[in-house]
């Protein structure tokens, strides 16, 4: 996870020009963090947001520090799937979704460190942003419902969506939406990552995307 200092101090201490790394950030702080420490507890953030397109509706949620975006997903395995069969799936998904879409795009603005963008997914139990029902397979997927069947390259566009994008292909229920046949995760589950799904990471921080 790399970032920004002077981002990170202009974002959120509203703070532009030279700065005191102890003055800006360690100052009256009690304890004795380390500045890495420190600007990640500035820097983090919970987000959540409503998202609708077409007939299609859902909320996306994260944690975001700087250039960072952790998932935490609850898998909820149907019953006749087995701890060995999941161990399997969590590997092949998580592998999957940090390749796919870690590292493609980095935020920065002139003057401070270009960070690249990289992505979390964590398994977890309790305290999800996303809860998935994991049903035997092959069978049609979505953000919340996936399958044994299901490849890493579907779980990277499902994940897309968790985060806030839409499906770019055509579908016969919504004819009206644009863009359409881009060749990206969110058309085709392809490895093509355009910079615009990046561009609100980069504005939750006030910066840009390079």
């Amino acid at each position: 996870m790399s970032m920004s200092v002077r981002g990170v101090a202009r974002h959120f201490l509203s703070q532009t020009g030279p700065l005191s790394v102890y003055a800006t950030f360690l100052s009256g702080v009690g304890g004795n963090p380390t500045l890495r420490a420190r600007i990640e507890s500035i820097a983090r953030q919970e987000i959540t947001f409503d998202v609708s397109e077409c007939t299609y509706s859902w909320t996306a949620r994260y944690e975001q520090i700087w250039s960072h975006v952790r998932v935490r997903v609850q898998l909820d395995p149907d019953t006749g799937i087995s701890a060995a069969t999941m161990a399997t799936l969590r590997t092949t998904w998580e592998n999957a979704i940090e390749n796919r879409w870690s590292n493609r795009w980095s935020i920065g603005r002139p003057g401070e460190v270009a960070c690249p963008i990289t992505f979390d997914v964590q398994w977890i139990t309790n305290n999800a942003h996303h809860l998935v029902r994991v049903q035997a397979g092959p069978a049609r997927s979505n953000m919340t419902l996936w399958d044994t069947s299901d490849t890493g390259a579907v779980a990277a566009h499902e994940f897309g969506h968790m985060h806030g994008n839409p499906d770019e292909y055509t579908d016969a229920n919504c004819s009206m939406r644009t863009p359409v046949n881009t060749g990206t995760v969110m058309d085709n589950n392809s490895n093509n990552i355009p910079q615009r799904l990046m561009q609100r990471l980069a504005t939750n921080v006030g910066s840009n995307v390079l």
